[in-house]
């Protein structure tokens, strides 16, 4: 049998040869693979749904204790980091046709697999339920003010009663909408959600309109540091690891790519993360100057109440809830993999999906449970970012660099020990400072919109 790219031949019992990208029907096991594929397009607009998200909305808190220049650099260096060590795992990945983390995993050497594994796979279920309960939350956040005009509670007989009975009656059934919400969009494979991914890109064009539109009518703040060098600058490459740390998340992306191979899932990577770069960058810059050091941890509580306003969180709770079934593929598709795994029968006979259908629905009732216990959005993206960075910028990629990749040169050996080394010492001092203090910031500034 050929493929298009890679010809190669299968004898009865065989595997493919190492190294051969995968195709549509495995010629080896004689079953097909049914799914329908991604484009490149709409795999690059997956992926840049994936890195908005919640984390973006951070990112303002962040630099307000980082300063600008700090920021821009932090930016830039973290989108090259994520994006060298995606294409460690998707290489990694193409050479053992293995489509998540723990099933690449298996393939390191000795009991340094199974051990990685199961780092990983906690690292990977917190992870991402953290990620799932900032969605839940910020979805409740942008239509509380909407909704919230319409209850009124007077004569409750104390303050903490009546804030009681304000959660129960409102916040409460909103968190439970956006669970709801989210639902049936996680039954969705990845080329329908590229048009919900769509419109989460426009929502967050969108944003950044508005604030420039606001940028242009308040001018900037003359309290904004241009540069200064704080610890300010760790919360702030913690916050953009939160928005860029996809790793979990890509090697189901690239198992669905359309004739897939590393090379077109760069093309659509790097498109990708160059313009979530760009819009990051931009968008964090306009939003600080317009609003100063005090802008609030989920800025768009800083938007005006008008129709602009208005529309940009009925957008942003769309937006969120689209990502969100993307995120969670992580954690389904290892459960995915086990039920195609188990398909009896004639070689076109569909899998069962009960078990993945009843972790999607667990997964997204315990999201919406958790969300009522956190409501500050900047301190839970830094945490997060700070956990995803030891075990998906180092230990994983790092180890997939030194024992899955044909690559033995001296140079690339030290450069993976240093990865894994930097993002512990990165990821301990990210939950070490976890605040923005740019009260701090502003002792050390040396450049100021005000001087």
């Amino acid at each position: 049998m050929e493929t298009q790219d890679h010809p190669y031949q299968c004898l009865e019992g065989e595997t493919p040869a190492v190294g051969l990208r995968t195709v549509p029907h495995d010629c080896c096991s004689g079953k097909s693979d049914a799914r329908q594929r991604a484009s490149v397009a709409s795999t690059t607009a997956n992926l840049t749904a994936v890195g908005l998200g919640t984390g973006i909305l951070s990112l303002p808190w962040a630099m307000a204790g980082a300063s600008l220049l700090p920021s821009l650099l932090t930016i830039l260096l973290v989108m090259a980091l994520n994006v060298g060590t995606i294409m460690i795992l998707i290489l990694s990945a193409d050479r053992f046709n293995a489509f998540d983390l723990g099933a690449l995993l298996r393939h390191l050497p000795g009991r340094w697999g199974w051990l990685l594994q199961f780092v990983c796979n906690v690292f990977t279920v917190v992870s991402v339920y953290l990620c799932l309960v900032g969605y839940i939350v910020v979805a409740a956040d942008s239509l509380e003010p909407l909704v919230g005009g319409s209850f009124q509670f007077p004569g409750e007989a104390t303050e903490p009663a009546r804030v009681s009975r304000i959660w129960w009656s409102m916040r409460a059934p909103l968190l439970a909408l956006g669970a709801l919400g989210a639902l049936p969009l996680c039954f969705l494979d990845h080329r329908h959600l590229s048009f919900s991914s769509t419109f989460g890109i426009m929502v967050n064009v969108y944003l950044f309109v508005v604030v420039v539109v606001l940028f242009l009518g308040r001018g900037m703040s003359e309290e904004c540091c241009v540069y200064g060098v704080s610890m300010g600058t760790v919360t702030m490459f913690s916050s953009v690891m939160q928005c860029a740390i996809i790793q979990m998340c890509v090697l189901p992306m690239y198992e669905e790519l359309e004739d897939r191979s590393p090379r077109r899932f760069f093309t659509a990577l790097f498109s990708a993360f160059a313009f979530l770069a760009v819009l990051f960058s931009l968008f964090t810059t306009a939003a600080y100057f317009v609003f100063g050091p005090n802008v609030h941890a989920n800025v768009i509580a800083d938007f005006p109440g008008d129709l602009r306003g208005t529309l940009a969180r009925m957008g942003l709770t769309v937006a969120v809830l689209t990502v969100y079934p993307v995120i969670m593929t992580s954690v389904v598709a290892p459960i995915r993999h086990w039920e195609e795994s188990q398909a009896t029968g004639s070689p076109d006979a569909a899998p069962s999906r009960k078990f993945s259908q009843l972790a999607t629905v667990a997964i997204v009732a315990a999201s919406g449970i958790g969300a009522a216990f956190f409501d500050q959005l900047g301190t839970l993206n830094q945490i997060n970012g700070a956990l995803q960075v030891v075990c998906f910028i180092g230990l994983v990629p790092g180890s997939a660099g030194l024992f899955l990749m044909d690559v033995n040169s001296k140079l690339w050996r030290l450069s993976m020990w240093i990865l894994v080394l930097v993002s512990i010492l990165a990821s301990l001092l990210g939950f070490v400072y976890t605040k923005n203090t740019p009260e701090a910031l502003a002792s050390v500034c040396r450049w100021s919109t005000g001087s």
